[in-house]
């Protein structure tokens, strides 16, 4: 997918913090979390993931489970970005495994 710089300026330049809405000129939109599962794939439904684990240890879950670590995994903030998930994992390697798959 490659994004659209002027649609994505145009959203930034609407775009109200201070309620979560983008202000256009047929009205007032906000993201739901239906527009976020539709977008990205990601499932909703059953309990959510809330581990507490020590901020040290998140490059050696995230190398143990992924196979690699995010560059930006630094300072003890355990994020894993979306975009780097998506770089880093969107394509499967020919010979890959069917664990792998």
């Amino acid at each position: 997918m490659n994004p659209d710089a002027s649609l994505i300026t145009a959203l930034v330049e609407r775009w109200r913090p201070e309620t979560s809405t983008f202000h256009l000129p047929c009205g007032e939109i906000t993201i739901t979390l239906e527009d976020v599962v539709t977008l990205s794939g990601l499932a909703i439904d059953g309990d959510a993931v809330v581990v507490d684990i020590p901020d040290e240890e998140w490059s050696a879950i995230c190398l143990r489970l992924l196979g690699r670590v995010p560059y930006d995994l630094v300072g003890g903030v355990a994020v894993v970005r979306i975009v780097w998930l998506r770089v880093e994992f969107s394509h499967l390697p020919e010979d890959a495994s069917q664990e792998v798959t």
